[in-house]
């Protein structure tokens, strides 16, 4: 019977083994999968921004732009509704600013 049970135990071990490393190559296969998903569009594609940077804190636009607001037939970018909202109070202030460019 202990001879069984020695016999046994190795056999037990491999099949164990083989499924484990057939789960991890699922979860690789997934993995590639997954990272082959294209990235949604961004809202602002394609605008010709006035300037690259948002004027209101200097992060460049190329970072992500979430709201824009035109002034004088121009549109800036801006990386938050809080930066449009600062610029909106005193737009001649940060056109003159050291972000302007």
């Amino acid at each position: 019977m202990k001879l069984y049970v020695l016999l046994a135990l190795p056999v037990i071990t491999v099949l164990f083994a083989c499924k484990n490393s057939s789960d991890a190559k699922a979860v690789e296969t997934a993995h590639k999968d997954s990272a082959t998903v294209t990235k949604p569009k961004q809202p602002f594609e394609g605008v010709a921004f006035a300037s690259k940077m948002d004027l209101a804190c200097g992060m460049m636009l190329s970072a992500g732009v979430t709201d824009t607001a035109h002034y004088k037939d121009k549109i800036y970018g801006f990386c938050s509704k809080e930066c449009k909202e600062d610029f909106l109070k005193t737009p001649e202030a940060f056109l003159a600013s050291k972000y302007r460019k």
